[in-house]
Formats: C-alpha cells, sequence, structure tokens
C-alpha cells in the first residue's frame, strides 16, 4: 500500500508541471480512557486532478496496541461537480483487520458562485467571503463505502458493513451551512466494527451504526479565524442507546500556514465525554 502511494504521487509531480499544487498536515484527537488518534495527510493535485494519501493511527486503554489506517483517495473536479473513490487498509494487529473501498459525486446547482470549493460531503472546506444576500450558493451529494471487517481471534469471522450517505450544504448570507444523512446494512454481524467512524465524530468507536445525521454551520468571512459549530446524532443496532454529539472549533488561515482546534462533547446514552482535535498544515 505505501509503495503504491508513492508511485501515484511521483507521477502526479511528473504530469503537473508548472499547475501543481500541494498542501499536508497532521490532525490529533485525545479523548477518555486514554484515547488517541492521529491523522497524516498530504495532497498533491493540477487544475482538476488530486490525490490524498494518508495514514491514520488510533489506540486507547480499550485497543491496548495502535491501529493503523492506510487510504488513497483521489477525485477529479470542475465547477459544476467533483467525482472522488477511495481505498485503503488496516492491517491486523491483535486479530483485527479491515479493507474498505467507495466513491462520492457532488454536484453545484450554482456553478461559477464559488469556483470548485464544495459547502458539504467528503470534499467540503470553508472558503468564500461569507457575505451576499439571500442563498448564493447551492450543492448536492451523495457516497458509498463498503467495508470488510475480518476477526481472526478463535474463528475467523468477517462482516460487511456498506455506508450510503447523502448530503447537501448551501451558502445563505453570512453562514455556510451543511447537513448530511449516512444509512448503514450489514451483512452477517460476526465481527464487529472496532475502528468504527461516524461522519461528524471526531474519533472512531466499536460499535454498529444504524443511521446518523449531521449539521454544521460554519462563519466563513472573518479575518485569519473561521468559527464552525456542529452536531452529530447517531442510532445503534444491537441494543446500544443512541448518542449525540456537539463540536465546537475553528479554522486559522495564515495563507501558507492553516491551523485548526475543536472541542467535541459526546452522549452515548448514558455519561457524557469530550474529546480535544488539534491540527496543523502547510499549503503550497
Amino acid at each position: 500500500m505505501k509503495k503504491a502511494m508513492c508511485f501515484v504521487l511521483v507521477s502526479v509531480f511528473a504530469a503537473a508541471g508548472a499547475n501543481a499544487y500541494f498542501n499536508g498536515g497532521a490532525d490529533l484527537t485525545t479523548g477518555p480512557g486514554d484515547y488517541r488518534g492521529t491523522n497524516l495527510y498530504f495532497t498533491a493535485g493540477t487544475d482538476n486532478f488530486w490525490l490524498t494519501p494518508s495514514m491514520a493511527t488510533y489506540n486507547s486503554d480499550a485497543l491496548k496496541k495502535t491501529r493503523r489506517t492506510f487510504q488513497l483517495r483521489a477525485g477529479y473536479e470542475t465547477e459544476l461537480y467533483t467525482l472522488a473513490g477511495l481505498a485503503g487498509m488496516t492491517p491486523e494487529v491483535s486479530g483485527y483487520s479491515n479493507n474498505f473501498a467507495g466513491g462520492d459525486i457532488t454536484v453545484s446547482l450554482t456553478p461559477g458562485k464559488g469556483g470548485k470549493s464544495r459547502l458539504a460531503g467528503p470534499n467540503a472546506r470553508a472558503g468564500g467571503s461569507g457575505g451576499g444576500a439571500g442563498v448564493t450558493r447551492i450543492d448536492v451529494g451523495a457516497g458509498l463505502k463498503h467495508t470488510i471487517h475480518d476477526n481472526t481471534i478463535g474463528t475467523d469471522t468477517k462482516t460487511g458493513q456498506t455506508e450510503f450517505s447523502l448530503f447537501a450544504g448551501a451558502r445563505v448570507l453570512m453562514a455556510q451551512l451543511g447537513a448530511s444523512y449516512t444509512g448503514y446494512a450489514y451483512g452477517e454481524e460476526k465481527a464487529a466494527p472496532e475502528l468504527g467512524t461516524v461522519p461528524g465524530l471526531n474519533f472512531a468507536r466499536s460499535a454498529y451504526p444504524r443511521s446518523s445525521i449531521n449539521a454544521r454551520v460554519t462563519l466563513p468571512g472573518y479575518p485569519l479565524v473561521t468559527p464552525f459549530v456542529a452536531y452529530t446524532g447517531t442510532k445503534y443496532k444491537a441494543g446500544e442507546k443512541d448518542s449525540s454529539a456537539y463540536l465546537f472549533g475553528a479554522d486559522l488561515d495564515l495563507n501558507m500556514v492553516a491551523a485548526n482546534v475543536a472541542y467535541q462533547i459526546f452522549n452515548d446514552g448514558s455519561a457524557r465525554t469530550s474529546f480535544i482535535s488539534i491540527g496543523a498544515g502547510i499549503k503550497f
């Protein structure tokens, strides 16, 4: 996987020439039970095509050993749409591993107003002045991802997990709004998704999500700082209680250097816990 990532990056560098752009960074999330998650990423692109290899790590008192997830995401974008695909894996640690692949598309209903930036979905990013009257931009999209969770402790068991998502975003007056719905379908529920991720949650947890909604409000246009707030509500299978999470944070843009900080309050139906996330990156 690492060699494949290096090969595609070198190919992009060779083909990109003067139109190439690059950015990369790192994120860190800490939480209860000595939870620690990191994400290292790098993007290389041209006018319309980009590649983003990344490596995420997870560890906690419950996991005991560090898990590493390698992912490669690629996309093609125009002012009208962004089409992207991804593939990745988590090598086996303590009997657990996974493999996944998926794709998504985002379409702008108002092409030409905001360029190639997107307001919702996996390709969303804050941007624009935040000014204007009424609704000045609308984006909609959908995504699909399939993961095979494998647990080899005892007998070799596997669980197929399919995620399907719908999302939309709009720039209204001074605010950038985004919302998404994600549904989950399973094959035989034999291997628990040990590194389950839900859109809107800044951490991974072992669970069988049934459905999830996420809503986010971003306020671009302030000098250097872009504040945001978000809500995520998730329903689960296997008799697990519903959960809710509130996220408060801000992005800092200093031209070539960017940073972010976020505080998330998570309620699993029995107790409240909190997670702190920080990140930094460069772009050129």
